[in-house]
């Protein structure tokens, strides 16, 4: 790889507001891997590269080649702040029953907030 694909990752992480430690937390990439792929470029495993992807909402074309191409539906959205951390890592921490009890109380509180869309 070269110095533009570690430009890209790095800023994807910035932009993000992101640090390595949560990279790490996020994709399970060892934050000194992450580190020499942000400054030397070097290749990742699919795997990894793939998880920054769909961490970042963007595809592997654009890691790879810089080209702008459109967000997959459904691929996500970037992490935008603190609290929206907090919560996918909460969420990743939970079980599937503590899972819908969050889902549950989320309908509701969206129902109060827009009582034409309750059913």
């Amino acid at each position: 790889m070269d110095k533009a694909f570690a430009a890209r990752i790095k800023r994807l992480r910035i932009e993000s507001g992101l640090n390595q430690v949560d990279i790490q937390a996020a994709t399970g990439i060892d934050r000194t891997y992450l580190s020499r792929m942000e400054s030397k470029g070097i290749p990742s495993a699919w795997n990894k590269m793939c998880a920054l992807a769909d961490l970042y909402g963007v595809s592997l074309d654009y890691l790879r080649h810089g080209q702008t191409v459109p967000s997959l539906e459904g691929s996500g959205e970037i992490i935008k702040d603190a609290d929206e951390r907090s919560l996918v890592r909460m969420w990743r921490a939970m079980n599937d029953a503590e899972r819908a009890a969050l889902r549950a109380v989320a309908e509701r509180l969206a129902d109060r907030a827009d009582p034409t869309s309750a059913v």
